[in-house]
């Protein structure tokens, strides 16, 4: 695994996150609820990060193993702009931010479908593998 590969995932996929929050919280449903953009965040989780673990895999083998680091290193990039962007500039407290514990359920998740990602990528990618051998030996 290539940890730099890693971690500049880990931001991108931060800044995404960032993005598609300050979007909800300003839509007119969700703009008095954070619980609201917190399931909705959940349900948007899914796609986005399934969607940017397969282009991450695409130039490194996925492993449920390679799933499981790449989510926890997801996890620190995200963490340390945490601390370094959103608690100071928009919620000034690193106890109520790093305390609310919805934001745990999405950090769970996250390791979860990247995990599955790798699990699940593998085989597929493994089947293409084995394939293509086939082919060429065909050949």
């Amino acid at each position: 695994m290539n940890l730099k590969r890693a971690f500049g995932y880990g931001a991108m996929l931060w800044v995404i996150i960032f993005v598609v929050i300050s979007i909800l919280i300003f839509l007119p449903w969700f703009k008095d609820s954070e619980f609201r953009v917190d399931i909705a965040w959940y349900i948007l989780e899914i796609p986005i990060v399934l969607i940017w673990a397969k282009m991450y895999f695409k130039a490194d083998p996925p492993t449920t193993k390679k799933g499981l680091m790449l989510g926890l290193v997801a996890l620190v990039a995200g963490t340390i702009l945490d601390m370094i962007i959103t608690v100071p500039l928009f919620v000034k407290s690193y106890a109520m931010y790093f305390g609310d514990w919805m934001l745990y359920i999405g950090y769970v998740e996250l390791l979860v479908l990247t995990t599955y990602a790798g699990y699940e990528f593998d085989g597929t990618y493994t089947k293409e593998s084995k394939k293509s051998k086939e082919e060429i030996e065909h050949n």
